[in-house]
């Protein structure tokens, strides 16, 4: 009552976020999430799971490097977390390459969030060379680290 069309229902999108966090932890599979400026109700969230699924990406992350470590200390759940970053979200803001070196090396993965395949190769290039310089890696290194840390994310099972 008394929203636009097409505006966002917040409570609704928190109870579907529950529930899908339920979903994938009664599954154990991982999820992707994208978060935008909810971090505050999105850490209380996870602080409060009596559950979780084995492993979290924080998609096209846009959050800060002090909420990124308080994710990654998290006792129950913080080595669950993995930080995405895509050249078409993330180049946007000055803060990214000290975000990406917050990162641990072993949770950096680079993705194109494009809707289309079409550039995505040249924007996974920009993105891996960005994270290369921000963390002080040769391309080759931040190709192989961020394919590493892909593959264990998607695997089947948590490590």
């Amino acid at each position: 009552p008394g929203k636009k069309t097409g505006e966002p229902d917040y409570q609704n999108q928190l109870e579907c976020f529950h529930a899908q966090l339920a979903l994938a932890a009664e599954l154990e599979r991982p999820i992707a999430m994208h978060c935008v400026k909810a971090y505050g109700d999105v850490g209380d969230i996870f602080r409060a799971r009596e559950t979780m699924p084995p492993r979290v990406l924080m998609h096209s992350y846009g959050g800060t490097a002090a909420f990124l470590v308080g994710l990654t200390r998290m006792k129950r759940w913080g080595a669950r977390f993995y930080f995405g970053f895509s050249a078409v979200v993330n180049l946007r803001s000055p803060k990214t390459a000290a975000v990406i070196r917050a990162v641990p090396a072993d949770r950096l993965v680079i993705e194109s969030d494009l809707v289309s395949p079409h550039g995505a190769e040249a924007d996974l290039r920009t993105m891996l060379a960005f994270v290369a310089e921000a963390r002080g890696w040769s391309v080759a290194d931040a190709a192989r680290i961020t394919r590493e840390n892909a593959h264990r994310f998607y695997a089947a099972q948590h490590t």
